[in-house]
């Protein structure tokens, strides 16, 4: 872990605190860290909605918290910081409950020596950051950071039974980078990774925040617009007239996009899949209208050319 660690302790016993502060310092040769201090549950909550933090050492018995749930009050409002469980008791069961419901560690006080607390506060973070990369990993793909197809299947179930629920129609968009072979055989799959990332920047600038950006497949993107009022023709019509430039090395590679809308409403009666797929069909409709003017068109020209 590089930089400074910036660490929240929960802690109501002043001695606890000071002491454990001193421990730190101990250690002030081996971990650059900054230090606050809160003395309740409400303060830490208030802390870390203001801030935040590398990592939270949280004392589970508190003047308005006790036990497991107090644990489970920060954890529910921190999910990006790792939280190491302080407790005057070696708690055997409780440390496992902790630990099994999310806490990185659990250290009984009267074991912090100050090689033990800064080691672990360090593995603590350490793991934290693999959890979360794993989590963004089993969601995204790896390449453009869009949501990856299985994601999208976990994700569509609930969208319909929102959908049925409020009566809002949901659109799909199928878009296709235009001639992505031809890019890949001429320049090379470095550039061709790079026009995947660059469209895939460029669709998550065009949705809202409520929509997904996926990787449905290859140089196929899908655009997943829940709640939308039915209406997807005028931002499809918008990524399609759009031509973007992408740098790679010594050469401008200009892109283009194929796409195809649809819409399911929940009032129809047909099965969503059926809206996916007439999308699919509508994007590839538009391939074979020739969306890109003409087949022997340049995809890419040098700066000197340009």
């Amino acid at each position: 872990m590089n930089g400074e660690m910036h660490i929240l302790l929960v802690e109501d016993n002043p001695g606890d605190a000071r002491l454990l502060s001193e421990t730190l310092s101990e250690r002030s040769d081996t971990i650059a860290y900054r230090l606050e201090h809160r003395n309740c549950l409400r303060a830490c909550l208030d802390a870390v909605d203001q801030a935040d933090y590398s990592l939270i050492l949280l004392d589970l018995g508190l003047p308005d918290s006790q036990g497991i749930e107090t644990f489970r009050s920060v954890f529910r409002e921190v999910r990006d910081a790792p939280i190491v469980i302080l407790s005057g008791q070696s708690d055997e069961q409780l440390a496992i409950a902790a630990i099994q419901e999310g806490a990185e560690d659990f250290l009984p006080k009267n074991e912090l020596a100050a090689s033990l607390l800064v080691r672990t506060l360090r593995h603590a973070v350490e793991r934290h950051e693999l959890k979360q990369q794993a989590r963004f990993l089993a969601k995204h793909d790896p390449l453009t950071r869009a949501y990856n197809r299985h994601y999208f299947e976990e994700t569509l179930a609930a969208e319909v039974a929102r959908s049925h629920r409020y009566k809002h129609p949901i659109g799909f968009l199928m878009i296709d980078i235009d001639r992505f072979k031809g890019i890949n055989d001429t320049y090379g799959h470095d550039v061709g990774d790079r026009a995947l990332c660059c469209v895939a920047d460029y669709l998550r600038e065009q949705l809202r925040s409520v929509d997904y950006v996926i990787r449905y497949g290859g140089d196929e993107f899908l655009a997943f617009l829940p709640e939308t009022n039915g209406g997807t023709d005028a931002l499809a019509r918008r990524i399609a007239d759009t031509k973007l430039l992408m740098d790679a090395e010594d050469i401008e590679v200009h892109l283009t996009l194929s796409v195809g809308g649809s819409h399911w409403d929940p009032s129809s009666g047909d099965p969503i899949e059926r809206a996916l797929k007439e999308a699919d069909e509508d994007m590839y409709r538009a391939k074979a209208r020739g969306r890109v003017s003409g087949a022997a068109a340049p995809i890419a020209q040098t700066r000197e050319e340009a």
